[in-house]
């Protein structure tokens, strides 16, 4: 792919979708959770998880439980966690049970998935990578983002 070629292939995948740039797009799906009052690890914390969220939500529905336990084994910690929970909650009578960090996440995420899908339910974007700078206005966002590949 001669020079041309690729800075040509670098603005098309530049162009926002709809005219929504997919970093404006993450920041509104996060919007409830005040990202402008958050410091940049914070903040890059929360993209982390929105992109997550983000990428499952462009998924078929049927398929979206599927990525989510993906998601689970990924990350041990969280996997023996739930576990543990569970074996509690099975075990435990009494109903006053606190939601365990892995838990709140997996709400957390369901809560992004969905919001997802009500603001921008036609955005088929995959974020690919996500850079959360420092600037003077507070944290900045750049998101890498390629179309998904849809079964026809």
């Amino acid at each position: 792919m001669g020079k041309a070629s690729r800075k040509k292939q670098l603005q098309r995948q530049q162009k926002p979708f709809e005219s929504v740039k997919l970093s404006a797009a993450l920041i509104e799906l996060c919007a409830e959770f005040e990202p402008e009052n958050l410091s940049t690890k914070e903040f890059e914390n929360l993209i982390a998880l929105a992109a997550v969220a983000w990428n499952i939500g462009v998924l078929p529905k049927e398929e979206r439980i599927d990525k989510l336990t993906a998601f689970i084994d990924e990350m041990p910690a969280m996997r023996q966690e739930l576990e543990n929970e569970l074996s509690t909650v099975v075990s435990d009578d009494s109903k006053e049970t606190q939601l365990s960090p892995a838990k709140t996440t997996l709400h957390f995420l369901g809560s992004l998935i969905q919001r997802k899908d009500e603001l921008f339910p036609d955005d088929k974007r995959l974020i690919v990578n996500f850079n959360v700078k420092d600037s003077l206005t507070g944290p900045h966002l750049t998101v890498s983002s390629a179309p998904i590949k849809t079964k026809k």
